[in-house]
């Protein structure tokens, strides 16, 4: 058994903000799910802003919160499988299945620090686990036939309006907006495990196509990108915050659909300001 807390230590105390902590949290648990991954040859890339951070920062965006990756479908059902057994005690494998209180249905996993605490705006009175995160996606193979993926785009808008119905009560001010959107909530969570169930076939059919795809977020998430195979594959190894993790082949191909030509350009200062957190407590 690996021991994570000598192979890689626990620095957020060396941290001069309440920020370069929560980053140094999760940085290390980075480092752990890289190391995992290496060992059994599981493969996962760094995406959205922290793939923007490891190519225009080399590392986290200055005023970034939160931490992405991806992990190709077959390798992340194995993961899920491993992680429970080979995390370090102080790391949670947060999916709807080990923790009974987590709901949002548009992010399927994280890997949790359990002793540090994060509450995103909108979701002060849950009760799941909310100790500093990444975000872990799974990534799924699409059609390149046109007729075909327009199928699957359908099948994946109807999971997007779901999400959005189910998070309605959380972007929404009005309390009566709210009432309403509570009393669809039961119907809506519904529709969503009917519909997580048909992803399965989806998901499963499409393992076949190999290199000849699309690859975009999992069918069992909201999010409607898609890169050329040969735009992530064969992994590239990037810098981030002094260690080397894998990103796609072709960042900047990714990096251009994701936020223009122009991602290199910070945004004003205006803009620079964390996004996720309404509380941020990286020591406990």
């Amino acid at each position: 058994m690996t021991d994570y807390n000598k192979l890689f230590p626990d620095n957020r105390q060396s941290g001069e903000t309440t920020l370069r902590q929560a980053q140094l949290v999760m940085l290390r648990m980075f480092k752990i799910i890289d190391h995992i991954c290496r060992q059994h040859n599981l493969k996962y890339w760094m995406c959205s802003g922290t793939l923007l951070g490891a190519i225009r920062h080399q590392g986290f965006i200055p005023w970034d919160d939160d931490l992405d990756i991806c992990i190709i479908r077959e390798d992340y059902e194995k993961f899920l499988t491993i992680a429970q057994t080979e995390l370090p005690k102080d790391l949670f494998l947060q999916t709807r299945e080990t923790d009974p209180f987590y709901d949002y249905l548009a992010l399927p996993c994280k890997i949790r620090d359990k002793n540090s605490l994060i509450i995103s705006n909108g979701i002060e009175n849950k009760q799941y686990n909310m100790g500093l995160f990444i975000d872990i996606f799974p990534a799924d193979r699409y059609h390149l036939n046109p007729t075909i993926f327009k199928k699957e785009q359908r099948h994946k808008s109807y999971f997007f309006y779901l999400c959005k119905g189910l998070d309605a009560e959380l972007d929404k001010k009005n309390s009566t907006v709210k009432r309403f959107v509570s009393y669809l909530n039961p119907i809506l969570r519904a529709l969503t495990k009917r519909y997580l169930r048909q992803s399965r076939r989806y998901i499963h059919n499409n393992l076949y196509l190999g290199e000849q795809c699309l690859i975009g977020h999992g069918f069992d998430t909201p999010w409607r990108r898609y890169f050329n195979y040969n735009e992530i594959f064969p992994l590239k190894e990037y810098i981030f915050e002094g260690y080397t993790f894998l990103g796609p082949q072709n960042a900047d191909a990714y990096l251009s659909q994701l936020y223009g030509k122009t991602y290199m350009t910070p945004p004003p200062p205006e803009k620079r300001i964390q996004q996720h957190a309404a509380l941020l407590k990286p020591i406990l």
